[in-house]
């Protein structure tokens, strides 16, 4: 046992001994890195201790002193080999090399201004750009909510199998979200419910969206409230409520001593417990929410759950086990469910990254061509200047440099630009990553925070350092190599063709890249302005909307409702300004309707079988809103107000209904139901007596455009809005003047029919915005915008690398041009001699990026309603670029051919 402790202790300690000798040089490294001053102070004073105890000993001898201190000096060397080989021996030479190459690359900067500023304001823009949407895609995609665990929480719907690109929320009973938090994947459920609820006790009754949750909300979530507490487990039944940010701001003015006060809604009072933080909405994902309560203070104890998986659970894994679940659900409500049905379980986040993933990958896509088109400038920028550096790179060569020496000097100059022009962009990416938030506001979380972070500038920094050694290595390869005695005998004048290759190399990819960018944003820009002067079958301007609720009281029958919004309409018509005024549900244009399935209704014709399921939209309307929205009649009429008010037998169909199903009869006079149109048994619903019975079509009106700017007019079915009744409806009119100018006049007269009447949102929106807030529409003005910017970016870097490579190109042939127009040569002749190779490389990029942009047509037909290879693009697309490249290329080249050609060989 004695010698097994021994060897284990002869082991351990030549282990010590192994680290500790591995450990001793570096601690001796960092030691004179960090007190690298001192070091210095202390290798000098020890070479003087030296060199004059080698004096003493030769004053000894009989020297003189100075005499004595000169051959001291000469034995021991200069100082500073001395110190060279002192910091060799402890590792630090690499570090003082390096420190030196970065401030001979600061000063040699310096020495060129206009070159410095040019490289680092190219970068800027490349590195600034890509930045930016790296940010977009972090804060939008990656990391948009700030909830805890956010990737674990995800969002269960149902996906009718017939008509599967439709996904459905569900709602629990409490008996079922009780059974439902028990499922196995589950770590923990918020459930929660959307209502209106009237803030009651002003002038007018105010319209505020309350989202019912469950008190464990703080708990699953997260977030901190800003002012007082969130919502805990023990505010179940009681009478208290959170603001949100904004709506704490717009009701009470942003006062911080809000809490513990009373706000009445539905005439009852709930006292304020806390305020949520600005980023923190629960809008965009569930509704317009601006205050929370617990739900026990719902009238509908029926809930929709958020779910957080459990750690190391996937959706994938979630849904088997939830269908199980939601099954037993259906038999015990089926009113709740479809009929045919699968659960798909989504993260929170999913629905965005559908909607602006593929949107987002072609912009980052176009700012690495920008980025690249940055590279390839400063690329021509170093070539232009190493050639004129030659004569010093051969001198560097001739005295002992040798060439991974002279690499690494040029790759730091390289670097130490990037490196500016990373830091340049980086402070400019946070102004353009807020662009695509403000031009697509509707596209995004709006939790969704463009911020400094450590992610984005680490980003910064990789890519600072990659394109420093993208754009630097060629140059470092070219001149790293001089030919120092062709150098060493004529300085200037004999650089060889290697480099004016490369540079060619290099304007024809910007010219490529540039012509792709360009292309791109004349179809965006086509695309926008198409969709602006599109037919739309209606009329948007000056037609403004209000939505308000309509209280259920089971003592009204559905004829009593019908007069109750008739006398509302006719209130809204009879305000100063208003011209007409309609009653419509679900039938705002351009988007289609949203029923109470939320998808277009299967319907059928008496007298015509169909072997596949007919489909048509249904919009429930009154017999003024053709009127208002200026629809024209084309064919019999319009339903009047008796037939409105009972809601039964009468229906208008649009053109394209007539075309796709009746084309071959005449539509007046034929009939036509819709088992949609049935009550269904929900108390929220109201129907006349015989909804679901046929229909005799009375007229025929013009196509308005109703399934979205991109695709082509669905066909509609115009009923009696009396029909089929929900909790609330629209009222629409025209105005004479701005429509949201009218929101004080509109709820005066309704608060003139009933006092407890109410404007949802309390505000009045337009039939202008609807079309703005179309998705197509935003992301085509996105993309117009951002891409003439990218264009225009492109072709500025493009042009200022032809500019450098035309002035190169005239430097490195002054002396023969000098002799040419000595010689009598025409100016003429001397431009064209300047220009004609770059011309004829730009003739080449055209071409290459005029093959690429034909070759992405397909990709970019998703994004693009306009074509990229139309000739209506290409054609200005190719003058513009031509224009513009000849008109860089003959400035200089004119310069030159103005020269003084005694002066020039007088330089020479």
């Amino acid at each position: 046992m004695g010698g097994d402790d021994e060897c284990r202790r002869l082991r351990s300690g030549r282990h010590r001994g192994g680290v500790m000798s591995l450990l001793s040089p570096i601690r001796s490294w960092w030691h004179a890195l960090i007190h690298r001053a001192r070091t210095n102070h202390d290798v000098e004073e020890e070479l003087q201790f030296h060199i004059d105890m080698r004096a003493q000993q030769l004053i000894a001898s009989g020297l003189t002193p100075k005499e004595a201190t000169r051959q001291a000096k000469i034995e021991f060397g200069f100082v500073d080999v001395q110190k060279e080989k002192y910091r060799t021996a402890i590792g630090l030479r690499p570090l003082y090399e390096l420190g030196a190459d970065i401030r001979y690359s600061f000063r040699s900067l310096y020495r060129n201004p206009l070159i410095s500023i040019a490289a680092v304001a190219s970068l800027a823009f490349g590195i600034g750009a890509t930045s930016a949407m790296f940010n977009v895609i972090y804060s939008t995609v990656l990391n948009p909510f700030p909830y805890a665990d956010a990737d674990r929480i995800v969002n269960p719907s149902l996906l009718d199998r017939k008509q599967p690109q439709v996904p459905t929320w569900f709602a629990l009973e409490p008996a079922q979200y009780e059974s439902f938090v028990k499922a196995k994947s589950i770590e923990s459920v918020l459930g929660f419910m959307l209502a209106a609820q009237p803030e009651t006790g002003g002038a007018f009754p105010e319209d505020v969206g309350v989202a019912f949750v469950t008190p464990n909300m703080n708990s699953f979530l997260g977030v901190r409230a800003l002012l007082g507490r969130g919502l805990q487990m023990s505010d179940a039944g009681q009478n208290v409520i959170v603001l949100s940010y904004k709506y704490w701001q717009r009701r009470f003015g942003g006062d911080r001593n809000v809490i513990g006060r009373t706000l009445e809604l539905d005439h009852q009072n709930l006292t304020i417990i806390g305020v949520m933080p600005a980023r923190f909405t629960f809008t965009e994902t569930v509704g317009n929410v601006d205050a929370y309560i617990p739900w026990t203070a719902a009238r509908s104890q029926a809930l929709f759950p958020w779910i957080k998986l459990r750690s190391g659970v996937t959706p994938e894994m979630a849904d088997a086990e939830f269908q199980g679940y939601v099954n037993a659900f259906k038999r015990q409500t089926p009113t709740h469910f479809p009929d045919d049905f699968r659960v798909d379980v989504q993260p929170i986040a999913a629905p965005y990254i559908h909607r602006t993933g593929h949107t987002l990958a072609l912009l980052f896509a176009s700012v690495v061509c920008l980025l690249l088109i940055g590279c390839a400038n400063c690329s021509v920028l170093l070539l232009s200047r190493g050639e004129a550096r030659l004569h010093e790179l051969s001198i560097r060569s001739a005295i002992g440099a040798d060439r991974f020496r002279l690499m690494r000097q040029l790759l730091v100059e390289s670097l130490t630009i990037s490196i500016a022009g990373a830091a340049l962009g980086t402070a400019l990416s946070f102004w353009l990553a807020e662009l695509p938030l403000k031009l697509m506001p509707n596209m995004f979380p709006q939790e969704a925070s463009i911020s400094i972070n450590w992610l984005v500038l680490g980003f910064s920094i990789v890519l600072a350092l990659l394109t420093g050694v993208l754009f630097g290595l060629a140059p470092a390869l070219r001149f790293s190599r001089p030919d120092v005695s062709q150098m060493m005998q004529a300085r200037g004048r004999t650089s060889s063709d290697t480099g004016f290759r490369s540079l060619n190399a290099f304007i024809a990819v910007q010219i490529a890249l540039t012509f792709i960018l360009l292309g791109v944003a004349g179809a965006a820009v086509t695309g926008f302005m198409h969709i602006r002067s599109m037919t739309l079958g209606y009329d948007p301007h000056n037609v403004g909307f209000i939505s308000v609720p309509l209280k259920r009281d089971p003592n009204k029958n559905q004829q009593a409702y019908a007069n109750y919004v008739d006398q509302l309409r006719d209130a809204v018509a009879t305000v100063p300004g208003v011209s007409f005024a309609a009653t419509g549900s679900g039938a705002i244009p351009p988007s289609q309707p949203f029923d109470r399935i939320g998808r277009p209704l299967t319907f059928e014709l008496l007298g015509q079988e169909s072997k596949l399921p007919q489909h048509t939209l249904v919009h429930l309307v009154s017999p003024e809103y053709f009127a208002t929205l200026r629809i024209p009649l084309l064919r019999g009429r319009i339903w009047n107000r008796d037939e409105n008010r009972n809601g039964d037998f009468v229906a208008v169909v649009n053109e394209t209904f007539v075309q796709r199903y009746l084309s071959e009869y005449d539509p007046i006079g034929q009939q036509v139901r819709s088992d949609g149109l049935k009550n269904d048994g929900r108390p929220a619903n109201i129907t006349s007596p015989h909804s679901g019975d046929w229909r005799q079509i009375v007229g025929v009106v013009g196509d308005a455009r109703n399934d979205g700017l991109e695709r082509p007019v669905f066909p509609t079915i115009y009923v009696p809005y009396s029909t089929f009744m929900w909790d609330g409806t629209c009222f629409f009119f025209r105005a004479e003047t701005d429509p949201q100018g009218f929101i004080r006049q509109l709820r005066s007269a309704l608060h003139a029919v009933n006092p407890d009447q109410r404007i949802r949102g309390n505000r009045v929106e337009t039939l202008d915005d609807a079309l703005q807030h179309q998705t197509v529409w935003i992301q085509q003005h996105m993309f117009s915008v951002l891409f003439s910017v990218f264009g225009g970016l492109a072709l500025l870097l493009s042009l200022f690398g032809i500019m450098s490579t035309i002035l190169f190109a005239a430097g490195r042939r002054k002396n023969e041009l000098g002799i040419r127009m000595a010689l009598g040569a025409r100016r003429s002749h001397i431009v064209w001699t300047v220009s004609r190779t770059t011309l004829t490389t730009i003739t080449c990029g055209i071409a290459a990026g005029l093959t690429l942009n034909l070759a992405l047509r397909k990709l970019l037909a998703h994004w693009m309603p306009a074509n990229n290879h139309s000739p209506w693009i290409l054609t200005p697309v190719t003058s513009l670029l031509l224009a513009a490249s000849a008109m860089a290329c003959l400035l200089p080249a004119i310069r030159a051919a103005y020269a003084n050609p005694l002066e020039t060989l007088r330089d020479n």
